[in-house]
């Protein structure tokens, strides 16, 4: 019933980058009405996806970085209303990988007969 190294590998480094991207979104937003702003975005899961399939360590070694987004000119049209939309999306995906994470452990400690 133990988690897997690839298991926990995989789902630490998965909140590193929804942690990221939140960040990402979060300086988005507070620089969204900037004359000249460029956004920054992070895309991790390709990369976590391929390095899975070469293990845990690989994993491990998987640098996720902020990227340079779109550039906006003093009258592009900015949609906030997106940026919103993929915070919430963000946090509700990293809210329910810790979820799962604490069922997992509570699961651990019950079968080791541990206070669940």
């Amino acid at each position: 019933m133990s988690a897997s190294p690839l298991t926990v590998a995989m789902a630490s480094k998965a909140l590193d980058g929804l942690s990221m991207r939140m960040a990402a979104l979060a300086n988005n937003l507070a620089n969204a009405n900037a004359p000249r702003f460029q956004a920054v975005s992070v895309r991790f899961e390709d990369a976590l996806r391929k390095a899975a399939a070469k293990g845990p360590e690989a994993v491990d070694a998987l640098q996720i970085h902020f990227q340079a987004g779109h550039a906006y000119g003093p009258h592009d049209d900015r949609r906030v209303d997106l940026l919103v939309a993929d915070a919430a999306q963000t946090a509700a995906r990293y809210s329910a990988l810790v979820e799962m994470l604490g069922e997992r452990m509570s699961l651990q400690r019950a079968a080791m007969g541990g206070q669940g």
